[in-house]
């Protein structure tokens, strides 16, 4: 085993090996891509927490999109009279919200004096505390044909308060959930980089710890292909792969000249660091590369659909076929 002078000491090559954190960013697709089809109609009971809900949702989503609110009893004389354009969703809510009290015990010493004395023991004593919880669903409709493509269900929970202040509580966390949603967002991560005995190695990271990722990988590049790369021993080409898959995966040049290309070669670093080092830090770094994979995919074919649709609003034929829902629809949702 290799290891690190650090004066008189002697630590184990791993501690060393340990380089920076560095940030980066990519983009997460929408949970329900309401913003793929260029109109939207907003329905909703009786309830004064779901209409204020909606209404947040139709201020939220204004400005690119046609939103309107409509009542849910014209939905269907809207339908059936052909009057609801084939580039539409229907979105309708449905808020449940239960109130109730919880028995919480406490316990507590006291000091009791009889005849006998006095003697110390533990007292409870028993309160309520009011609860609320709201469950909120959302099924998005095939507006022309009213079939179902998707239906989500949001939940939000809050006690110890007047039932007011809660219910103000539980709607502004569902209107944060229900952003999240229908919003495609960056998500944002720190990885670890690791330190490799190579020259090339210790700028190629300072370049990553920058933010140069293009850079960077370039410098990495440099070093995997030269002749002392290939004399490292297995654990030092583990971490060196490992620095380059990172690094390949995060260049933005790379990523959008071609996606399939770009993330094949950042998988092919890992899996190959993994069959060199089988580390838990290699593993979990090709879990998050394909989890970053698929949503790259589905974040390209949402705006393609997106695309898609608005070209067909400008159209306005009648006549038109309804467009394709987006991807990320379920393709089997629950019976209305």
């Amino acid at each position: 085993m290799r290891f690190c002078r650090l004066g008189p000491l002697l630590v184990l090559a791993c501690a060393c090996a340990r380089g920076p954190v560095v940030s980066a960013a990519y983009e997460v697709p929408a949970t329900v891509p309401l913003r793929s089809f260029p109109r939207v109609y907003v329905s909703s009971g009786d309830d004064p927490l779901e209409i204020a809900l909606v209404q947040e949702l139709v201020f939220h989503l204004q400005g690119d999109l046609e939103v309107r609110r409509v009542d849910r009893d014209q939905l269907e004389q809207l339908r059936v009279a052909g009057q609801i354009p084939n580039a539409t969703l229907v979105v309708m809510f449905d808020l449940r919200t239960e109130e109730g009290v919880d028995v919480e015990t406490t316990q507590r010493p006291e000091t009791v004096c009889g005849p006998g004395g006095c003697y110390r023991r533990t007292r409870f004593d028993n309160f309520d505390v009011p609860t609320l919880k709201a469950t909120a669903t959302v099924t998005v409709y095939e507006g022309p044909t009213a079939r179902v493509l998707q239906r989500t269900t949001l939940e939000a929970r809050e006690r110890g308060r007047t039932f007011d202040s809660m219910r103000a509580r539980v709607l502004e966390r569902l209107l944060a959930d229900l952003k999240r949603l229908v919003d495609a967002r960056p998500q944002r991560v720190q990885v670890r980089l690791l330190q490799v005995d190579l020259p090339g190695v210790g700028e190629a990271l300072q370049l990553l710890e920058r933010g140069q990722w293009r850079e960077g990988r370039l410098a990495l590049e440099r070093a995997f292909r030269s002749e002392a790369a290939a004399a490292l021993d297995r654990g030092e080409r583990a971490r060196l792969l490992y620095d380059l898959g990172l690094a390949r995966r995060f260049d933005p040049v790379s990523a959008e000249r071609d996606p399939e290309r770009h993330f094949a070669a950042a998988e092919a670093a890992l899996r190959e660091a993994i069959e060199l080092d089988p580390r838990q830090r290699y593993a979990d770094a090709l879990a998050q590369l394909q989890d970053h994979r698929r949503a790259t995919a589905e974040a390209r074919r949402q705006r393609e659909a997106t695309e898609r649709n608005f070209a067909l609003e400008q159209q306005r034929d009648p006549n038109a076929a309804v467009p394709p829902p987006p991807p990320g629809y379920d393709a089997s949702p629950p019976p209305s």
